[in-house]
């Protein structure tokens, strides 16, 4: 499936289940169902995680190296300053070793570690360091949704990694008319869930 119809349905998923009170949650909600709708692709090359990964490596990369220059010439301990504060410590701990995943993910084959139970788990544990259970929820489903849809078209996907073979239901194309259906009616229920959320 294109990234377009991944993310109208992980969101539509993610919204019908988790039905977001307030606007913050809405935000938390579309933007870690996101994620996790996109995240899988991370493996095929230049897809837009794929590009964002790779950027976000480089950033952490760079980082790392300019705190250790801080700490040799200024004798500055920017490691043991963020200790410090427990909870911020925590979330960059959780969400650097979640793009180092994300970094070595993209360098597995097409559809086969970030596509399977074994990358949905471990994607999942390392969220639940940090982030709330609500957070971790929203992104197993939409990882999870990502990964049935796929399961869907002609290319299968290694389900069991890191075993080798792969799944496949044969029921569509990538860019076909079942994608273009799906894209398409889950944009709209997307606009009702919308709707029915913001009246309750």
């Amino acid at each position: 499936m294109e990234k377009k119809t991944h993310v109208a349905c992980a969101n539509l998923v993610s919204l019908s289940l988790l039905q977001p009170k307030t606007v913050p949650e809405l935000l938390i909600t579309v933007g870690t169902s996101t994620i996790g709708a996109l995240l899988p692709d991370v493996d095929l090359k230049d897809s837009t995680s794929d590009k964002i990964f790779d950027r976000l490596m480089t950033s952490l990369i760079t980082i790392i190296i300019m705190s250790i220059i801080i700490n040799y010439f200024f004798n500055i301990n920017i490691y043991n300053k963020i200790k410090e504060y427990n909870n911020i410590y925590n979330y960059i701990i959780c969400i650097t070793i979640f793009i180092i995943m994300s970094y070595l993910g993209s360098k597995t084959s097409h559809r086969s570690f970030t596509h399977s139970f074994l990358g949905l788990f471990i994607y999942s544990i390392i969220l639940s360091y940090s982030f709330s259970n609500k957070i971790v929820i929203t992104y197993f489903i939409s990882h999870l949704s990502h990964i049935i849809l796929d399961l869907l078209n002609m290319k299968g996907i290694a389900l069991f990694y890191p075993l080798k073979f792969r799944l496949s239901l044969k029921l569509c194309e990538v860019k076909g008319i079942v994608n273009k259906i799906l894209f398409i009616t889950s944009s709209l229920l997307n606009i009702i869930v919308l709707i029915l959320i913001s009246i309750k």
